[in-house]
């Protein structure tokens, strides 16, 4: 019987090891990903080696720490059967490792780690293998450009032709844009990604044969705005696409740079598309707040695409911005895997990684801190002063309070311009009572933000 207990001890060591060192085996497998998405590079070949044995030697190190470790576990789980050997003065060779109670007794003892050591799930119910798969799937551009050149062979049905009609819903985060997406995705017929599509956004297809739940189950978003979320919900999630095909060129330290998109970036961008839209009747639609980045140079190749911008009291829109920023910025001091989300999609809106827009290449600089109301609406005025220059027509403006206030004659407008036919049974106007005290803002600026506000209005979509 003392056998058997040393056996399940040893078991016992053995998975406790196995969870002491899994950074070092997760390590491994990152590495080696690593490796193979340098070997897809179509870099130029000098670049292309330098990054090659810089991975080559992340590789062999996480490889020197694995031995060590398996020796370590290997020792951790010899160990107290020898120490019994020793201890009953006999040959460790000549104890049992092959009964059923020897098998029954470690695998007993192996199985009592897991439930000992078990995290507790976080919020958004992400375990550490699916947090690694996501760093696996979203770290390596390459390998992601390698997905999407042949996700087109797992679509299913008629082929999907591309489109250059499209509708991109945009402006700064906390202007409405996530719900006015939502109402116009459940009220048209469209396509988008969801979060069904994490994280192989650039092969939907691919993952939709591995993985397609019917789970619909929502809870609310972590924004606490009462906006409900499930893995069919749409969310803002092709800014991937421009991170991997730009490799990041338009995202500095501090700031998100002004950019064109050249002709090549644009034909995959509409071959995107076409993998994503369900249905050759189907439009696609995106949430995309880093539109205005790269809107010039888009609306110069192609003239058809709807692009609605949402703008918002900049007061209202400033409260909004800071108590977010507070908010996302204690989650990520909580799990930085929130930050670690945020920047694989591009979404430097608040939090410890936000980001300004730059129009102008050049470093935006505010003479206010992050956790107060002037700064905020620093960020408005920078966004919505730029967003005047474009002066384009076929910009729709909309008015958050027009879209809370009277949500279905919005989207009757947007309809009309869209040609479309929508299903408006379950729209219902919303409620924005906060009053929010200025009196320790900058008189000048908040002068200046208002004009500027005076300015949209008289621009805006009327009803």
């Amino acid at each position: 019987m003392l056998y058997f207990i040393v056996a399940g001890v040893s078991g016992f060591a053995l998975a406790t090891s196995i969870i002491a060192f899994k950074k070092l085996f997760f390590e491994l497998i990152e590495s080696s990903v690593s490796l193979t998405n340098e070997v897809l590079s179509k870099e130029d070949e000098s670049i292309k080696q330098k990054k090659l044995i810089g991975a080559l030697k992340r590789i062999l190190v996480s490889l020197l720490k694995t031995i060590m470790a398996f020796v370590i576990i290997a020792g951790a789980t010899i160990l107290p059967l020898y120490l019994y050997s020793l201890f009953v003065k006999a040959n460790f060779e000549s104890l049992d490792f092959s009964s059923l109670w020897f098998v029954l007794s470690i695998s007993l003892g192996s199985i009592i780690p897991f439930f000992i050591f078990k995290k507790k799930k976080n919020d958004d119910n992400y375990s550490e293998a699916s947090k690694l798969f996501h760093k696996l799937i979203l770290n390596n551009y390459n390998l992601s450009k390698l997905l999407f050149s042949f996700d087109k062979k797992f679509k299913k049905g008629e082929t999907i032709t591309e489109k250059s009609d499209f509708v991109i819903v945009s402006g700064l985060a906390r202007a409405g844009t996530t719900s006015l997406t939502d109402q116009l995705f459940k009220a048209g017929k469209f396509s988008s990604l969801d979060y069904s599509n994490m994280p192989l956004l650039l092969a939907p297809n691919l993952w939709k044969k591995l993985y397609n739940p019917k789970n619909t189950e929502l809870k609310e978003r972590k924004h606490g705005d009462k906006m409900m979320f499930g893995l069919n919900t749409i969310e803002a999630l092709e800014e991937y696409f421009f991170k991997v095909f730009l490799n990041d060129s338009f995202i500095g330290d501090a700031i998100l740079i002004k950019h064109d998109i050249s002709q090549e970036i644009y034909e995959k961008y509409l071959a995107y598309q076409s993998l994503i839209r369900s249905d050759n009747s189907h439009l696609y639609l995106s949430k995309n707040n880093n539109l205005i980045l790269r809107y010039p140079s888009l609306r110069t190749l192609n003239k058809n695409f709807k692009a609605i911008f949402l703008f918002r009291n900049p007061v209202e829109h400033a409260d909004s911005l800071l108590n977010q920023h507070l908010r996302f910025s204690d989650f990520q001091h909580d799990d930085d895997f929130i930050e670690t989300y945020m920047d694989w999609l591009g979404h430097h809106e608040f939090g410890h990684n936000q980001k300004v827009f730059s129009f102008d290449n050049k470093p935006v600089e505010f003479e206010y801190d992050k956790g107060t109301l002037d700064y905020w609406l620093s960020v408005w005025l920078n966004y919505y002063s730029y967003l005047l220059t474009l002066d384009d027509s076929a910009i729709t403006l909309i008015d958050y309070q027009d879209y809370l206030s009277n949500p279905k004659d919005v989207l009757v407008h947007l309809q009309n311009e869209l040609k479309m036919d929508f299903d408006l049974s379950n729209v219902k106007p919303f409620n924005n009572n906060k009053t929010i005290d200025t009196s320790g803002c900058n008189k000048k600026l908040l002068d200046e933000t208002e004009k500027v506000y005076s300015q949209l209005k008289q621009q805006k979509a009327t009803f």
